[in-house]
């Protein structure tokens, strides 16, 4: 009973320093994914869930513009011409979701913000349990930390479940993903409570044969 609880307690410390996930990475490219489509409705100031696809919808933390195709205006970031659909905030405080209900790998879409307030223009991906696993801060103060473009983050574990877009009147347009097809890969602090459990199963196995042996 000693050594199971000896290796118990072993791997229970190997676990506690692999419970913080690695990061996912921010992405300025993607290859290989799949376009996630914004119906062109032109769907103004609404607080409504919209579906996007099987499994995909926008979540509105606020007011927000669904699938607007005509100009859109980001001072002093410039404009968005006409015809392709985007997602943008009505409002300089405020943020959207794109939620998955199958977690992916990868997310890429073009981003703009305009700079009207001090609120920091951001965006970020958490997994299923809502746990944060990267953010980017496109622009801090009126500043642009980054230039207007495609951003996204990539992720091994493929567990983005949701990504998050705040502030500033932020909009996108040109989603891509690509999809985990074959199913998040587990974290490091997963494995070793999986080790944990199948150390303790064999040995518990084992004390009981000896038990039968010696009876």
């Amino acid at each position: 009973m000693k050594r199971i609880s000896t290796l118990a307690a072993a791997l229970f410390a190997a676990s506690v320093t692999m419970t913080s996930p690695a990061s996912a990475t921010t992405i300025t490219s993607l290859s290989g994914g799949t376009a996630v489509p914004i119906s062109a409705v032109n769907r103004k100031s609404t607080t409504a869930t919209q579906t996007m696809a099987a499994g995909i919808t926008a979540d509105p933390r606020t007011s927000f513009t669904y699938g607007w195709t005509d100009n859109y205006y980001f001072e002093p970031n410039g404009q968005w011409s006409p015809g392709t659909p985007m997602i943008g905030l009505d409002l300089a405080d405020g943020s959207f979701d794109i939620n998955f209900a199958n977690p992916i790998t990868a997310f890429l879409a073009q981003v703009n913000w305009g700079g009207y307030s001090l609120k920091n223009a951001t965006m970020a991906a958490y997994n299923s349990t809502g746990l944060l696993l990267e953010s980017l801060t496109l622009e801090s103060g009126g500043v642009n930390q980054v230039a207007p473009g495609y951003h996204g983050f990539s992720r091994s574990a493929g567990d983005i479940a949701t990504v998050r877009f705040s502030n500033e009147f932020i909009a996108i347009r040109k989603i891509t993903i690509i999809s985990n097809a074959t199913g998040a890969v587990p974290e490091p602090a997963t494995w070793a409570m999986m080790i944990v459990g199948f150390g303790m199963v064999g040995a518990s196995m084992r004390r009981r044969k000896i038990s039968v042996r010696y009876a």
